[in-house]
């Protein structure tokens, strides 16, 4: 499978397109949240981020993922764009730590936070 080229990120350096994919309000190619999402639909979503963020800081292709995850590259494209009705956050969680071990989940209470979910690349 391949992947097109974003023009958005033509002129970027690898950590501005890292950053900017890992943006909470980036939307290009990517599936997005719905208005007023559920924490689960948060948690999907951030999970899956955390998933494409390992792909790219790694330098590796959806190939050398999806082999390691035991999936197919149609799946982890799928998981990458935040496509998140089609996965558990059992699921999602399986895949990243198949990947990495380096990720915590952190729930906070957002009325004193501000932000009630964190996964954190510890």
């Amino acid at each position: 499978m391949t992947m097109k080229k974003n023009k958005d990120f033509k002129n970027l350096t690898e950590e501005e397109i890292i950053a900017r994919l890992d943006s909470d309000n980036y939307e290009g190619g990517n599936i997005g949240l719905p208005e007023n999402p559920t924490l689960e639909e948060r948690t999907k979503y951030k999970l899956c981020k955390s998933i494409l963020t390992y792909q790219l800081k790694n330098k590796l292709s959806l190939g050398q993922v999806a082999e390691k995850l035991a999936i197919s590259e149609e799946e982890l494209y799928d998981i990458c764009r935040g496509k998140i009705n089609d996965f558990s956050i059992s699921r999602l969680i399986f895949y990243l730590e198949k990947l990495t071990t380096d990720y915590e989940l952190i729930v906070f209470n957002k009325k004193q936070i501000g932000n009630e979910l964190n996964i954190r690349n510890s």
